[in-house]
């Protein structure tokens, strides 16, 4: 059995709306869409888009916080055209279920390349950072 994701995904709008993934409209319940599919619709319905994203873990040491660039870019980097985000788990299902990674990825996708924030759900402490160029038909779509 998967675990429940300590790490959430926390979105800012367009319309200056903050949305977190287990709260409110993104709510997480059974037999209906996941909060990041709720999110896709709401967007569509609502004429909105994601302006900023982070994802948020409350761990041993505290709260923490790992934002991927935005259009209040405090560095003065490039603004992404979009957001991703989805979860990666793999490992002994079969097995004792001891020997398993799993991870939250967040995404800020720019015109040629993204750049994917992981954080991994057993120890939120750690993440990793991963610059991945796309292709032309990718950056198409």
């Amino acid at each position: 059995m998967i675990p429940e994701e300590k790490v959430k995904f926390v979105v800012g709008l367009s319309n200056g709306e903050n949305l977190t993934e287990g709260k409110g409209i993104l709510s997480k319940v059974a037999g209906e869409d996941s909060p990041w599919w709720k999110l896709q619709k709401y967007l569509k319905d609502n004429g909105l888009k994601i302006t900023s994203m982070s994802l948020y873990c409350k761990t041993k040491v505290g709260n923490r916080h790992y934002h991927l660039p935005n259009e209040k870019n405090k560095f003065n980097g490039e603004i992404p055209i979009g957001y991703n985000c989805f979860r990666l788990f793999s490992g002994d299902v079969l097995g004792t279920g001891q020997d398993y990674e799993h991870y939250t990825c967040a995404e800020a996708i720019f015109k040629d390349c993204k750049v994917q924030l992981w954080v991994s759900e057993i120890d939120p402490d750690k993440c990793r950072v991963n610059f991945v160029r796309l292709d032309d038909e990718e950056s198409k779509s």
